[in-house]
């Protein structure tokens, strides 16, 4: 059995700051609802602890891969906590500037929107709930069109014009008149 040198209650001691802490009475889901991320965040900055808070949670969470931090803790994200631990500069970004972590998340948001008259801009126009021009809905009715006839979008570039067809006088040169 290992004995530490610690006098009885020294962890106590050292968490004393969270009876002054401002999320204290608060829900913790708070804290893990992306819904209420800016709230939370907003509650973080102006408490009075927050700097104490924030070298508990590195204390605590150091060494922890970047996924296994959740919530906002000391008015950072998990990323953002990790980043701090590491010595990055994303720490230093407001959460709703943090590059989203996940299934879809290697898409670059900072490139120039597909122009109208495309399938990504039709798309575009109704996530956004704009109105949806004539050139954009053409576009979506030929990649429509061409999905049916495939069964992709991706592949051979479509060419001009609806699909060819033979001629009943190529399969019968002599037809019965």
């Amino acid at each position: 059995m290992t004995r530490t040198t610690e006098p009885a209650g020294a962890g106590f001691l050292d968490r004393a700051w969270e009876l002054r802490a401002a999320c204290r009475r608060q829900d913790a889901e708070l804290w893990f609802s992306s819904r209420t991320r800016s709230r939370a965040v907003a509650i973080c900055r102006a408490c009075p602890v927050l700097a104490a808070c924030r070298r508990a949670v590195l204390r605590r969470e150091q060494g922890l891969p970047r996924c296994q931090r959740s919530g906002i803790v000391a008015g950072l994200t998990g990323s953002q906590r990790y980043d701090l631990e590491r010595g990055g500069e994303r720490a230093e970004r407001s959460p709703s500037d943090v590059t989203p972590t996940g299934p879809g998340a290697a898409r670059n948001h900072a490139t120039i929107p597909a122009p109208c008259g495309t399938r990504a801009a039709y798309q575009r126009h109704l996530r956004r709930r704009e109105p949806v021009d004539e050139d954009c809905r053409a576009a979506n009715a030929r990649s429509a069109v061409a999905y049916r006839r495939t069964g992709s979008t991706r592949g051979r570039q479509a060419g001009p014009g609806p699909p060819r067809r033979l001629a009943l006088t190529a399969l019968f040169p002599t037809a019965p008149q």
